[in-house]
């Protein structure tokens, strides 16, 4: 049996060679052919890495970056971006288990290479790289920030020396040349994997953020509390958008959101009381660490370093403040004299020599949890941050192009694309394909209640390890194909009890259908759209069957409380030998 990471691994290759393959120059490589596979897929993690930090750039460019040879002096890929103001510089490594990791040499040579680029000697690097000479000539010269980035499909395990060698660079290339001037990232399997699902999973790094009247506690949890002002929060809006909200259980609900409404009176309006009626906003980080100059006896202001930051409360806060910048409501400078409460907590924390990522997952899902309640919160918003949910959107990512959202955001799109499915689409199918008296009744009655305990058997009936990407594709696809019919069935209705047979047995109707189809559900590749049969005669003919069986015995029944009745649809559904 695969183990997790060799399955991991070969999905990795799958959108690699996908998404990549067919823009990497392969021209100084070898006809061996484990040669060119390792070659390639070392490649393409570089022109991923790439992508990585300059995602508005199309796959072709990110692909073109790529100068790896055998002269590369260490470096793989370089992109000059003039309008983020930035030069990321990859060193890429392909690990075919899964779980490799960095060894001391790997990371010295590299890091010396970027030091070398920083010192300008291009002459070093091979023909590929030179090419980029003059735009490193211009980002030098206006000081743009340098990203050295060391990616490998690899674990997420560290070695202590290459921990140290990381971050006593970082420590030098700081001092030596400023604190905003280079950035070192380290993207490991699961890294690159969480960002082929959601590319604004990516992690925020802040430099220098300046906090007001700040205090710090470090029991139980190390964090920093204090004021930050609403210039601040919309520059982070401006640079980051929704992926400042990653590990929230949603992004912003929108300007339609009471209030968000109240949220943007408050700030253009009577902006010096923005302090006291705002819940302020919380944010995780890896770790933080205050600057040189900032006096201890005095905490006035003080300026903070904060490593993988996530707003996990206050999205509505931050997006409204975004958003009116952007707009021109609020300017720079009203916005600077609006004062916002935030805390940044450091939710990686070992309380003890043999504790565990999980245990740390456990910390920051709390926190999570715990704090969201500004707007109304659903069971439902908590389920984004399942385990089960989020590694379906992994996996779904990689049936490209589908995606899996999982967040409750902004108000639906009125065309959606038929590649996007949410987590109502995957409650709706599973629930009808898997065949379930109770689940049918409930889904009509109260979908909540699937949500109400995630570990509880009613969710787990339907959202657990079994379920495959490849299922919840499938069912979709057939959930949506049955339910247009059903909605032009509904139209063309002249007899109203039979309009409302459609309406409240759809789940029934569709499940009928499903069940017809089985070779679809139990498929172990996505079905294409073209391949789907035709579901209408099925549906036609159970919608018939129905319709007489409730006319004969049901006729003066409540259609909406029928469909919810475990007994009368254990009747429907033996009509079908179900």
């Amino acid at each position: 049996m695969s183990s997790s990471r060799e399955i991991a691994i070969h999905a990795l290759k799958r959108y690699l060679t996908k998404n990549y393959s067919s823009h990497i120059d392969m021209s100084n490589v070898g006809s061996k052919a484990t040669d060119r596979e390792y070659n390639l897929m070392s490649r393409c993690i570089a022109a991923l890495s790439i992508k990585y930090h300059n995602t508005e750039l199309d796959n072709e460019i990110c692909a073109d970056s790529v100068c790896d040879g055998s002269d590369d002096h260490g470096v793989d890929a370089i992109y000059v971006n003039h309008d983020k103001r930035t030069v990321t510089v990859v060193q890429s490594k392909f690990d075919s288990s899964g779980n490799g990791s960095i060894g001391r040499s790997e990371i010295n040579d590299f890091l010396n290479s970027c030091k070398e680029i920083l010192l300008e000697k291009y002459d070093l690097f091979n023909a590929r790289f030179r090419r980029s000479e003059s735009d490193l000539d211009n980002a030098y010269d206006a000081s743009y920030k340098y990203i050295f980035t060391f990616s490998y499909s690899g674990g997420n395990q560290l070695s202590h020396d290459v921990q140290t060698i990381i971050e006593q660079n970082r420590k030098e290339l700081n001092y030596d040349i400023g604190p905003d001037a280079t950035t070192i990232s380290i993207l490991n399997l699961d890294d690159l994997r969480d960002f082929i699902s959601n590319p604004n999973s990516i992690k925020i790094d802040m430099d220098d953020v300046e906090v007001l009247q700040y205090g710090l506690s470090d029991h139980p949890l190390p964090a920093v509390h204090g004021i930050v002002t609403g210039d601040i929060v919309a520059h982070w809006w401006e640079n980051y958008g929704d992926r400042l909200f990653e590990k929230n259980i949603r992004g912003g609900l929108g300007d339609v959101s009471e209030v968000n409404q109240a949220i943007r009176d408050t700030l253009i309006n009577r902006p010096e009381l923005f302090y006291y009626f705002n819940n302020g906003i919380t944010i995780l980080v890896d770790s933080y660490a205050p600057r040189r100059r900032n006096n201890i006896n005095r905490r006035e202001s003080g300026g903070f370093d904060f490593k993988n930051m996530s707003v996990i409360n206050g999205a509505q806060t931050i997006s409204t403040i975004g958003k009116a910048y952007q707009s021109g409501d609020a300017t720079d400078d009203i916005l600077s004299k609006v004062k916002i409460s935030c805390r940044f907590i450091k939710s990686l924390i070992n309380n003890s020599d043999d504790a565990t990522d999980d245990d740390v997952d456990d910390i920051s899902l709390d926190i999570t949890i715990a704090n969201n309640n500004q707007n109304k919160v659903t069971s439902r918003d908590f389920a984004s941050k399942d385990p089960i949910q989020l590694e379906l959107r992994k996996s779904i990512s990689f049936e490209h192009p589908y995606q899996y959202e999982i967040k409750r955001s902004d108000t639906p799109q009125a065309n959606p694309s038929p590649y996007i499915i949410d987590m109502d689409d995957a409650l709706n199918a599973l629930v009808c394909c898997n065949f379930s008296l109770r689940n049918i009744a409930n889904l009509k009655s109260n979908r909540g209640r699937f949500f109400e305990s995630l570990t509880g058997p009613l969710y787990k009936s339907v959202f657990n390890p079994s379920i495959t990407s490849v299922k919840v594709i499938n069912a979709v696809n057939v959930y949506r194909e049955c339910l247009n019919h059903l909605l032009h069935l509904e139209k063309t209705c002249t007899v109203k009890r039979e309009q409302k047979i459609v309406i409240h047995g759809r789940y029934v109707l569709i499940s009928i259908a499903m069940n017809k189809h089985p070779n679809i559900l139990n498929s172990s590749s996505v079905i294409t759209l073209t391949s789907l049969p035709n579901f209408i005669p099925t549906l036609d003919d159970a919608f018939d069957t129905i319709t007489t069986y409730i006319d004969k015995h049901y006729s003066s029944s409540h259609m909406p409380r029928f469909f919810e009745n475990q007994q009368k649809l254990k009747e429907i559904y033996a009509l079908f030998s179900m």
